[in-house]
Formats: C-alpha cells, structure tokens, sequence
C-alpha cells in the first residue's frame, strides 16, 4: 500500500493526489515489479458508493475502487470496478480471522 497526499484544498469533499506522489508511486510499483491492484479514498460525510466525480475521475478501470465511508461510528468499506457511468460493479468483501480479504474470483473485466 502506498499512501499519497491530498492536496485540495477542501479534503473533506474531494480529494486530488499530489502528481508528484503519484508519479512516485507508479514508479515504485514498476521497479517492484508489481502492478497497481487498488486505488483507496474515504467519503467522511457520504455513503461508500462511486460519487460522479469518482466515476468521472476513475482512469484505471482494470483497478478495484475502495471506499470507506466515516458517515457512521464504525467504518463501511465497499469495493467496485468503475471503467465508465455505466459500469460500476460493486466486489464482495469477506472478512476473515486475518482481517479483510477482497475475494476476486469472477470480477468483471472491462468488455466482460
């Protein structure tokens, strides 16, 4: 997991990744060898759901989409693959002994 800033200037509503950060992360995970697998944000005040700015902002349909509502006392997390308005898939989340595990079997694809 790599954390990167956010940089609006009202966190509460939107948040906006510091391109510096970014570019660093990405770079990161190609010299790991890795591949990004998720991208995470909190809506402090909404329901755990693609907002039409997350859709609109959501360049990386392959990545699963979590969110995490702080509407409530304990936290809502919800997972989606968002490759356009019209396609957004909500992924069931499983909670195990270990903690969260996201089961990924026969997740849609974009053109699936």
């Amino acid at each position: 997991m790599i954390r990167c800033a956010n940089v609006h200037p009202t966190p509460t509503t939107r948040y906006v990744i510091d391109p510096r950060e970014q570019l660093k992360a990405f770079r990161a995970i190609e010299a790991a060898g890795e591949e990004l697998l998720g991208i995470y944000h909190s809506h402090p005040v909404s329901q755990p759901y693609p907002s039409p700015t997350d859709r609109a902002e959501a360049h990386y349909p392959d990545a699963f989409y979590l969110l995490v509502s702080l509407r409530t006392g304990d936290p809502e997390v919800r997972a989606f693959r968002i490759a356009s308005d019209d396609f957004i898939h909500e992924i069931p989340l499983a909670v195990e002994r270990r903690g969260l595990a996201r089961r990924f079997a026969d997740v849609p694809r974009r053109g699936n």
